[in-house]
């Protein structure tokens, strides 16, 4: 299967500076891990448009242990609002998507995630931030460091490729 668009999405977060802050000198990124265990990495200009991708092969683990962390997080994850505020200038906005579950926009999340013990969106930033770092760490176990506004990989342990690079060599490579 040719590198994520033939399999399903089971993790997706976008990062988007937005045009109120001076530093947005790019239009962010996104990543997403499809189950066959490939990770995608794409940028985008300042207007959104799409610039590159780089995609990451990924061992079997990886989604055997994101749907363990899944499971983890039902009880909370399925009534978490689909749009959190924390501050109407926030610098940036992040998009988390889980399999199954629907899309959460938070705009503001470092506001959100000191929010008082009582409130529900400081309920809900706090579980789903632990939650993609959890999923982060799964990242980092083999050389690739997500953060909520940045993406990087040790290219002595992990070599990105590009999807038409797949399809020349075939399948070689990809575990």
């Amino acid at each position: 299967m040719i590198a994520g668009y033939g399999s399903r999405p089971v993790f997706q977060y976008k990062f988007r500076p937005l045009a109120h802050d001076a530093r947005a000198l790019d239009g962010g990124f996104s990543v997403i891990l499809y189950e066959n265990r490939i990770l995608s990495f794409s940028t985008y200009d300042v207007s959104g448009v799409f610039l590159d991708e780089l995609c990451f092969a990924l061992p079997g683990r990886v989604t055997t242990c994101f749907y363990a962390l899944l499971r983890g997080a039902a009880p909370w994850l399925g009534s978490t609002p689909c749009d959190l505020r924390g501050e109407d200038t926030s610098p940036y906005a992040s998009s988390f998507a889980f399999d199954g579950y629907d899309p959460i926009r938070v705009w503001g999340i470092n506001r959100l995630l000191v929010e008082p013990a009582g409130s529900e969106d400081g309920f809900f930033a706090r579980h789903l931030y632990v939650l993609f770092e959890d999923v982060a760490n799964l990242f980092a176990e083999n050389g690739i460091r997500l953060t909520l506004d940045g993406f990087t990989w040790d290219s002595s342990r992990i070599r990105p490729f590009r999807k038409n690079q797949l399809r020349r060599t075939g399948n070689q490579g990809v575990v």
